[in-house]
């Protein structure tokens, strides 16, 4: 489909540069004329040539290997305690705001990290309690329209100043969600201060 149709399309739409350059890349993967490993049989002198991979993360090929090298590593690192896998949105209307400036999406998860940090915080301000956060944003919905959305993996409990563990399983919603709209409007509002 992109091998037939992407020239087409990149000529009749506005398209990133950094589109262009990962579709470029995803569409010349394992091409000889990119590069290649070349070995020889010592015995009969046969040669077989493996041309390089692209590593574009658009690849199917190539991004998907990139993703699941990085969730065994993941994997590797997270504490060996329950997670609680949460989704932070953004109403529609703000939306088009993080597609003007994608430097805003590193908001987005900072701002599910001090929703969540500031949540045990609260219940706990002495010992200053510490969870294990993840989050990973996502720009597209299941539809593929722009959706900016953040995922986070939160520990199901959080580490006190004085090291001691201490489960934490109940998580309120409204509360979270009220946080949540706070931390993302403040940030906006001193990204535009910032630039005006």
């Amino acid at each position: 489909m992109f091998a037939d149709q992407w020239g087409k399309f990149e000529t009749n739409n506005k398209v990133r540069d950094v589109v262009s350059k990962e579709i470029t890349k995803m569409l010349k993967c394992r091409e000889l004329s990119e590069g290649y490993s070349e070995y020889r049989c010592p015995t009969c002198g046969e040669r077989k040539y493996v041309a390089f991979t692209c590593k574009s993360r658009f690849c199917t090929s190539c991004g998907k290997k990139s993703t699941d090298d990085w969730v065994e590593n993941l994997c590797q690192e997270l504490l060996d305690v329950p997670h609680r896998h949460m989704v932070f949105t953004i109403p529609e209307k703000l939306r088009i705001v993080f597609l003007k400036d994608r430097k805003l999406l590193k908001d987005l998860s900072d701002a599910a990290g001090e929703t969540i940090i500031s949540s045990f915080w609260e219940r706990s301000k002495k010992q200053k309690p510490t969870p294990g956060i993840v989050c990973a944003i996502h720009t597209f919905g299941r539809d593929l329209k722009w959706n900016p959305h953040v995922h986070v993996l939160v520990t199901e409990g959080v580490l006190r100043e004085d090291k001691q563990w201490k489960v934490v399983n109940y998580f309120h919603y409204e509360m979270l969600r009220k946080r949540w709209q706070h931390f993302i409007l403040k940030d906006l509002k001193a990204q535009y201060m910032k630039n005006n």
